[in-house]
């Protein structure tokens, strides 16, 4: 897709979520709602825009009600994630579109609405 105001490229780094961190997510999850380990994202994509730093960030699972958040995960080059944290979501929304980010809050970078995803 391609933005007319973009800011930058995804950054796109990949890693695979271990088994015991997508148990571990879903847990963390249900309290919120019905999260099954199906819910769980295992095949992790940085989504941050393209960066210099060697560590990454990924969406993990959803977490249900108002301003709850969700699970995220990061890792640096070369390693499997090996922790999960809540974080609350990205309160940007694009103006003309109304499209909400999709990052957490405080991250670092563009917006997701501001980046290409090539």
């Amino acid at each position: 897709m391609t933005r007319t105001h973009a800011l930058g490229l995804v950054c796109g780094a990949t890693a695979c979520l271990p088994t015991s961190l997508a148990v571990r997510a879903a847990v963390m999850a249900a309290p919120h709602g019905s999260v099954q380990i199906e819910d769980v994202e295992r095949q992790l994509r940085c989504g941050l825009q393209s960066h210099e730093s060697s560590e990454h960030c990924a969406f993990v699972v959803e977490l249900d009600g108002a301003d709850a958040g969700a699970v995220w995960t990061r890792w640096t080059d070369g390693t499997c994630p090996s922790a999960l944290m809540v974080l609350p979501d990205c309160a940007a929304t694009d103006k003309a579109s109304r499209e909400p980010c999709g990052e957490f809050g405080g991250h670092p970078g563009g917006h997701t609405y501001q980046l290409v995803d090539e």
